[in-house]
């Protein structure tokens, strides 16, 4: 098994939760950020545990989502990538993520 690969999409996404948090708490800041590492840690070795999307077009067919454990708030998007996974992005789950990965029109 490989570490898991983050697009750069994803770790903006990341970085920008990361500075949101930060601002209130930078300890919990900290916490998410190595919450997340060990989540894409996690599907990298279990890359089936993640949900597919419903109604994904073919594009997305092979995208999953996986709720981050420690904050339940926050959904791993990802697609198996050879040895291992490629981190699409991460989102918050109040957030319309089903405009990135919903069906094209």
């Amino acid at each position: 098994m490989s570490p898991a690969k983050i697009s750069r999409r994803a770790e903006r996404d990341l970085e920008e939760i990361r500075d949101y948090i930060a601002t209130d708490n930078p300890e919990a800041a900290e916490r998410v950020w190595q919450a997340f590492l060990d989540t894409a840690d996690l599907l990298a070795r279990n890359v089936g545990i993640g949900r597919h999307i419903l109604n994904a077009g073919p594009r997305h067919a092979d995208v999953r989502w996986f709720v981050v454990p420690r904050f339940r708030n926050y959904l791993v998007f990802y697609r198996p990538f050879q040895d291992t996974i490629l981190v699409l992005r991460v989102r918050h789950a109040s957030q319309d993520w089903t405009r990135f990965f919903g069906k094209q029109k």
